[in-house]
């Protein structure tokens, strides 16, 4: 994150006397263009940087200046460090600037939150993928990715990344399509691959529409109405808004949703076994029907 490399940035600058961008920019592993970016953020927030050219020059930070930790409170030293603990999982070079906080403040028993939002199993592919749209954002790098639709679709786009949301246990990036010239939100877990491109952007994007805005969209799917037993518990609770599950007299949840009609809705429900019965919409019940016939035929010689 960018307050994250702002403070990396002082910090290398309080403990060396001069640093070229360019040993900054590999250091932090971002540009240079984003080096100069973020000096400037730190000079007009009052820090007195100075750059200097030639053989010798870089980058300095005022010899009478020291980093006043008195500026924030103990509440604020804590919340600022515990921040940065949620935010290990996704942003690995965190650990760093903690553990040099963390000396700062004098501050011990740090273990006390561990956020790992990587799939069990994907933990390096995951972060690698993370770190590359993070970049990108960042950088203002094109990004070219593969994604597959909801209809089985796999496409290759080129977008400029604007941010990363996290909403009901899902990771999404919203981007400006370049092909459509309109915003798109897509699910990480969606892209299969993803590559940094040469070009880059300096437009300023416009304030894409609200993640919230999804769930409209989603209004355009039939709502679906399922009765699924008590036994499958846990699954509803992950899997459902509880403002649409309900419980019935047996003790069966009844819950509703709005699900695009396709292959992975019918694969969806089968996935209850015969834990979960259809209740609306009637006609769905004879697609899915259809849908494990067209399976049995296939796998009969």
């Amino acid at each position: 994150m960018k307050q994250d490399r702002l403070f990396q940035i002082l910090y290398i600058l309080l403990n060396k006397k001069i640093v070229t961008a360019p040993e900054l920019a590999k250091k932090l592993e971002v540009s240079v263009r984003t080096i100069y970016r973020d000096i400037d953020t730190l000079s007009y927030s009052g820090i007195p940087i100075y750059a200097l050219s030639g053989k010798n020059g870089g980058i300095s930070i005022m010899p009478e200046y020291k980093f006043d930790k008195s500026l924030l409170t103990d509440k604020e030293q804590n919340e600022l460090i515990f921040a940065l603990q949620s935010i290990k999982a996704t942003e690995m070079k965190s650990q760093e600037l903690l553990n040099k906080l963390s000396s700062l403040f004098k501050k011990q028993d740090l273990d006390w939150i561990e956020v790992d939002f990587s799939r069990w199993g994907q933990r390096k592919l995951d972060h690698e993928k993370f770190d590359t749209i993070k970049n990108s954002i960042l950088d203002k790098q094109v990004l070219s990715i593969t994604y597959q639709s909801t209809y089985e679709a796999s496409s290759v786009r080129y977008i400029k990344p604007i941010k990363l949301i996290f909403k009901q246990s899902n990771w999404y990036l919203q981007a400006l399509c370049i092909k459509k010239q309109d915003y798109r939100t897509f699910k990480i877990n969606r892209i299969t691959s993803l590559t940094l491109c040469d070009s880059y952007f300096d437009d300023t994007l416009e304030t894409p529409p609200q993640i919230d805005q999804l769930d409209d969209k989603l209004l355009n799917f039939p709502e679906i109405k399922l009765k699924i037993s008590q036994n499958m518990a846990c699954r509803v609770y992950d899997e459902f808004t509880p403002s649409n599950i309900t419980i019935d007299d047996d003790g069966n949840f009844i819950v509703s949703a709005y699900f695009p009609i396709d292959n992975w809705v019918y694969n969806y429900i089968m996935s209850f076994g015969v834990s979960v019965k259809i209740l609306e919409p009637v006609w769905l019940v004879d697609e899915l029907n259809k849908y494990i016939n067209t399976i049995q035929n296939h796998f009969i010689t």
